[in-house]
């Protein structure tokens, strides 16, 4: 489990060299090998590890708790590397990140452009050079402004009106975990009229409303799997 949760995104950074084993890190890849790997190598560092297979797998351990630093395969199932850091850029800024990667060979200057703050390739059999970079990220301030607030939807948000390729009206909504949009197929309300529906990607229930959406109404209300709740389809 991730050692301590900072609201807000905000993270506890490390200040002093005798922290780092107290320090998290999460490590995403779809190697189970690596995955094992490093998790023992960072183990021998002192690091408590958490690993994922990949970008939604990552995001459902970001729910349990905020570790100090990231690192994250750029090429994976589900949602890429690349993909995952944009989500963690935006909604938790001051984490620090470093990219690996087999496929791509950045150099250290592009690792900004997949929103890393380090980039180290994963042929290279030079961990002392990783652990220097963690210890750098973790115990220097980071080369990039964290102090701007982070990005998440509200906790109820209204559905906003859209056609699919056919003309048919949707109801979209964005994913407060995954920030992916999705349009809505099924949704499940209460008594009280509080519409919701689960991301199709990650799964995460979202509530909203639609009272701006009169193109796409819940027409259909199915029996009650729960006496509070009914299962709609969206026209």
């Amino acid at each position: 489990m991730f050692q301590g949760h900072f609201p807000g995104g905000e993270v506890n950074r490390v200040s002093s060299l005798a922290d780092f084993s107290r320090a998290t890190i999460l490590f995403v890849d779809d190697d189970a090998a690596m995955r094992e790997v490093m998790a023992m190598i960072l183990g021998e560092e002192g690091f408590a590890t958490v690993t994922a297979s990949d970008g939604i797998e990552a995001l459902a351990e970001l729910r349990r708790c905020t570790p100090d630093l990231i690192i994250s395969d750029l090429h994976m199932p589900r949602m890429s590397g690349i993909e995952f850091l944009s989500v963690v850029r935006r909604r938790f800024p001051a984490i620090p990140v470093i990219a690996v990667s087999g496929a791509f060979n950045l150099g250290e200057s592009s690792a900004a452009g997949v929103m890393a703050d380090a980039f180290y390739p994963k042929g290279q059999s030079h961990p002392d050079e990783l652990m220097r970079m963690i210890r750098q990220l973790m115990y220097e301030p980071l080369k990039r402004p964290t102090n701007y607030h982070p990005c998440q939807p509200p906790r109820v948000q209204a559905a906003r009106s859209g056609r699919d390729g056919r003309g048919v009206p949707l109801l979209l909504l964005t994913c407060t975990d995954c920030l992916r949009a999705f349009s809505v197929a099924n949704v499940s309300g209460t008594d009280a009229g509080e519409l919701r529906a689960h991301c199709p990607s990650c799964r995460t229930l979202v509530q909203f409303t639609c009272d701006v959406v009169p193109c796409a109404p819940v027409t259909e209300v199915m029996p009650a799997v729960r006496p509070e709740v009914h299962l709609g389809q969206v026209a």
